[in-house]
């Protein structure tokens, strides 16, 4: 009986040290850059990563094109006046003519409406083009003679808008920008009139769809509106050097184009870019109960945008500790590859992370939503191998001799 139990014990023990370390892809599935393969997913310890070299090898690989905007596509320059959006608010005063004055905000339909007037169509429209309507307007109905028309027209505050963007951002798709806090918004309706609409600009946009890529052309950024096409180069934003300003009104699409390459300066925080990433690592040894008792908090999962493998394996608790039982660790990394859309692996070990974190390709930068695991040497290996034969050899030992 005693035989019998203990030849289990080891059949069990034998299957559980089979999953202490993950399973090493195929050879043929391992990036060699020597071999050119034609499929480079899984990067070996003694490979260098390049996103671009991975994307380029994918067969699944297609660059993204800019958008095609149509035969009234044009380069105009960027110095327009500020056209009315829904939901923004004005003040329309009339000399001589109070009756006739209100505040106003431009309705779903894009009107607004005056005392004594149909609705006026003012979505669209500059503040110089809708006081030429109003007074227009005010001379056709037979309310005012030409002469007498004197019209103030002020903003009050500019409504939060709804954009597209695509191209090079993390986020693509429709974004709401210009939303105001609520202290913000009890400054509305105030004695004074003007709105700065800071957060109506091209930057914001960019931002609020998750900040541009590593892979953009922030040099060759294009604002669509009615069928035009306005060119900003926006690479001063990140030099400190003058950068044309715009500010967005209502259904204006973003594209930002693709370099198809990766490019490391980018990844930094800046007005184009997320201040931070979230990153999701595991370094256990153990399952645990909680991310508290494994030292993984909230904080620890985010960092700025730039970091790189390094500096978030030391964040997991992966690096340190005993030399000889800590130094063959290893790290894999989960990214996904803006270039070629494709999931990338990437395994190094500790001890040569840190003598090669200086070369970014050994040592690449986080993009959002990455994920780190780590694994334990040899030693702390056979350290839990041997925890489990004590804990099953044991017990089945005592079940014999009962």
């Amino acid at each position: 009986m005693k035989t019998i139990n203990t030849l289990i014990s080891i059949a069990m023990i034998a299957s559980l040290t089979a999953c202490v370390t993950p399973s090493q892809p195929a050879q043929q599935d391992v990036c060699d850059l020597e071999k050119q393969l034609t499929s480079c997913h899984y990067f070996g310890q003694q490979t260098p990563y390049n996103r671009k070299v991975s994307a380029v090898t994918s067969n699944h690989t297609t660059f993204p094109t800019a958008p095609i905007f149509g035969n009234k596509a044009m380069i105009v320059d960027t110095e327009q006046a500020l056209s009315l959006s829904v939901g923004d608010k004005i003040s329309v005063k009339i000399l001589n003519g109070e009756e006739f004055s209100k505040d106003v905000e431009v309705d779903a339909d894009g009107n607004i409406y005056l005392p004594y007037l149909p609705a006026i169509a003012a979505k669209g429209l500059t503040l110089k083009q809708l006081n030429q309507l109003i007074n227009d307007l005010l001379i056709d109905e037979n309310l005012m003679l030409a002469h007498a028309v004197r019209i103030s027209i002020l903003p009050i505050s500019w409504a939060p808008i709804e954009i597209t963007t695509s191209g090079a951002v993390f986020e693509p798709g429709q974004h709401m920008i210009n939303k105001k806090l609520p202290i913000e918004l009890k400054d509305d309706g105030s004695n004074y009139a003007g709105d700065q609409a800071i957060k109506r600009s091209v930057g914001a946009a960019v931002k609020s769809s998750g900040g541009v890529r590593p892979d953009a052309d922030i040099s060759a950024i294009k604002v669509i509106r009615d069928g035009q096409v306005f060119n900003m180069d926006l690479r001063g934003m990140l030099t400190g050097e003058k950068v044309p300003s715009m500010t967005l009104m209502a259904g204006d699409h973003i594209h930002v184009p693709s370099t198809h390459s990766f490019n490391d300066q980018l990844a930094r925080p800046s007005q184009l870019t997320a201040p931070g990433i979230r990153v999701f690592m595991s370094n256990l040894t153990q399952p645990a109960s909680s991310n508290s008792q494994s030292a993984v908090d909230r904080e620890a999962t985010r960092f700025p945008y730039g970091t790189r493998l390094l500096n978030g394996a030391i964040a997991a608790n992966c690096v340190g500790g005993a030399q000889t039982t800590n130094a063959s660790r290893y790290v894999i990394l989960v990214t996904k590859n803006p270039l070629s859309n494709q999931i990338d692996i990437v395994e190094r070990s500790i001890d040569g992370l840190i003598q090669s974190a200086w070369n970014d390709q050994s040592n690449p930068v986080l993009l959002p939503g990455d994920g780190l695991a780590c694994y334990d040497s040899r030693v702390t290996n056979m350290r839990e191998i041997a925890r489990t034969v004590t804990e099953l050899v044991v017990p089945t030992t005592l079940i014999g001799w009962l």
